[in-house]
């Protein structure tokens, strides 16, 4: 008997005790604080404009009607030369070196050259250079100034072996090519390439 009141008694305290367990923590939290964002606008990444002016130049066939030249200088020989305008626009002052033209087709290939050196010998046969109507002569200097919109009048021979090989008479159709070399006045060398058809 003394036994079954124990029980009841240990199992009186453990009921009281669960019921008046209190909760102990009251850990005090702080809410969660918004990400502070800048008030500043994040600014594009800045890259250098490496935009190179590019220089246009156009070549056209004009007439087969003056005479000029020879095909070993610059003295009349009774005999029309080709005549070609070229245009280019330089972005900055220059200086043109050289000039030439090819004919190239079938397997034929002939040049005509211009340098404004005239102690540089030319590769091939001869071209006469105007500017405003006025023959440009061969210095010594770097070469032909040049700025802005440009026009060169150029006049190139036809050929009958004078050299011991190259013949060559203008036709239409023929696809004529033209390399201008100059430098500009910050020490660059850059170069015209175009081309043109014959239409007589």
């Amino acid at each position: 008997m003394r036994k079954v009141l124990w029980t009841l008694l240990l199992i009186t305290l453990l009921v009281t005790a669960g019921c008046s367990k209190k909760s102990t923590s009251n850990v005090k939290t702080n809410p969660p604080q918004p990400s502070q964002e800048s008030s500043e606008v994040p600014s594009a990444p800045q890259t250098q404009s490496d935009i190179v002016i590019s220089p246009q130049m156009s070549l056209s066939w004009v007439d087969l009607k003056e005479d000029i030249l020879n095909p070993k200088g610059l003295t009349t020989d009774g005999k029309p030369d080709g005549h070609f305008l070229a245009t280019m626009g330089f972005a900055e002052a220059s200086k043109i070196k050289y000039i030439i033209m090819r004919y190239t087709e079938y397997g034929e290939h002939v040049q005509w050259a211009w340098d404004y050196n005239k102690n540089v010998p030319i590769v091939g046969s001869p071209m006469a250079v105007f500017v405003n109507n006025a023959l440009v002569l061969q210095g010594t200097d770097l070469g032909l100034a040049s700025s802005g919109n440009t026009g060169l009048d150029l006049y190139i021979p036809e050929l009958n072996n004078e050299n011991g090989r190259d013949t060559f008479k203008f036709a239409n159709g023929q696809t004529i090519s033209i390399q201008i070399k100059y430098i500009t006045i910050s020490g660059v060398e850059k170069e015209f390439n175009t081309t043109t058809v014959v239409n007589m």
